[in-house]
């Protein structure tokens, strides 16, 4: 199984947590200005958690159970996932990827 974490620039970060392994990381940008980062990540098993942290001085962190993510059998399938959560019409948006 597979998940897409998501860690959006200036506010908050998601880090996968023990039995969650990054397979690949995407840049989004919007008319060329960087505003997130997309992590397909291979979950083994079903107890994991991700990590949600704020960014900035005294920001929380939140532990959230895998149950609060969609799923995707392949990484293929969170691939196209990821495409279409990013495609607009004709707004200039793209993802570069990055090395996890």
């Amino acid at each position: 199984m597979y998940i897409i974490l998501t860690s959006k620039l200036g506010e908050y970060d998601a880090r996968p947590g023990q039995g969650i392994s990054p397979v690949e990381a995407y840049e989004y940008f919007f008319y060329g200005k960087k505003k997130a980062d997309f992590t397909i990540a291979e979950v083994d098993g079903d107890q994991g958690r991700v990590s949600i942290v704020e960014t900035g001085e005294g920001g929380t962190t939140n532990s959230v159970p895998l149950k609060f993510f969609e799923r995707f059998d392949t990484v293929e399938a969170a691939r196209d996932e990821l495409k279409q959560l990013v495609t607009f019409g004709n707004i200039d948006t793209r993802l570069e990827r990055v090395t996890p």
